[in-house]
């Protein structure tokens, strides 16, 4: 388990951190406790997190925090100084209550939140021996940006972890995120569930994406006709505005469509923030590689013995691995 506390009391201290706190957004995450695999499964990836970057006493920099869960296992866990980031004000806004609930409680807890876009976030080169982000780079804007700025933010010798499951060479993930793309993208049901039911102040505006990208398409050309616009619409899926506006004068000039990204459709127009992405894991080590970090692919089994694979290095058996589990973890060292 590491220097922090035991399994039971790793245990209790989260139970206590998530309800400490009744913000809006924060309700539906507790419904994984109920799972009673649920704790045993986490406690043992923030153990094998701490483990593969050797996230012991530590300053870490979570990027895609959350609601802090994961930064809590990590400051408990690994004894670590962690700050939490997340693009998302109302998710910042959540964990910071759940943080000043623990210390109010008399048990403060050695996580700091931060508010903003790794790609972007202005703190000085170094300053953290370790960074961490998990299920979170599927939404990131720009991939190359955040990692350069992680090998920016790294002290030498110091390890970034980044663990998915959003993984294009999964049959059952493909599937799961491509039905959940549709809806987002098409279903007003859909996002009324989002704003009533998942998070309520994240997704208070929200539309359809593909909702979005229609308006803009009628704003910058409204003589086109429906058949026009609707195949707009579904060509331009992934697009931010600017890159519909260019489509649409493309459009206008000699019939040509854009080819949407199959993997990576599922996006904010307006922000740009993905929905989500199905990610291609040897892609990212070699975006890794490029950014100047020596990289490490490995999966996550737990259990024997398929656990003794974690560690492989041929392509061949990591796709069929990959076909049985999505999930997997890249250590990238500066």
């Amino acid at each position: 388990m590491g220097l922090g506390l035991a399994q039971t009391d790793v245990r209790k201290t989260l139970k206590e951190y998530i309800h400490s706190s009744e913000h809006p957004d924060l309700q539906v995450y507790r419904r994984d406790l109920f799972d009673p695999n649920f704790l045993d499964v986490w406690l043992w990836r923030i153990g094998e997190y701490c483990r593969l970057g050797n996230f012991y006493r530590k300053r870490i920099l979570e990027v895609g925090c959350g609601f802090g869960w994961d930064a809590v296992g990590l400051a408990i866990v690994g004894d670590n100084e962690v700050v939490a980031s997340d693009i998302l004000p109302s998710m910042v806004e959540g964990m910071t209550q759940c943080l000043q609930g623990m210390k109010a409680k008399g048990q403060p807890l050695r996580v700091t939140p931060l508010q903003g876009d790794i790609c972007e976030v202005e703190l000085p080169s170094g300053s953290f021996e370790g960074i961490f982000s998990t299920e979170a780079i599927e939404h990131v804007h720009d991939l190359e940006k955040m990692f350069g700025n992680c090998f920016r933010l790294l002290k030498h010798g110091g390890r970034l972890i980044v663990a998915n499951d959003s993984n294009r060479y999964n049959e059952e993930a493909r599937n799961h995120s491509w039905e959940g793309w549709t809806d987002r993208d098409q279903s007003w049901a859909h996002v009324e569930w989002l704003k009533t039911e998942v998070r309520p102040i994240e997704h208070a505006q929200a539309k359809p994406f593909g909702v979005m990208r229609e308006d803009r398409v009628r704003s910058v050309a409204p003589h086109l006709d429906d058949d026009a616009v609707a195949k707009l619409r579904h060509a331009t899926a992934g697009m931010i505005y600017p890159e519909i506006d260019r489509a649409v004068e493309r459009y206008q000039l000699d019939g040509q469509l854009p080819t949407r990204d199959e993997y990576g459709w599922c996006r904010n127009p307006e922000t740009g923030e993905y929905s989500e992405r199905l990610l291609d894991p040897f892609e990212l080590r070699r975006m890794l590689i490029d950014a100047g970090f020596k990289v490490q692919l490995r999966h996550m089994f737990r259990k024997m013995p398929l656990r003794l694979l974690n560690r492989s290095i041929s392509r061949t058996l990591s796709l069929h691995l990959f076909k049985l589990r999505p999930q997997f973890v890249l250590v990238a060292t500066k």
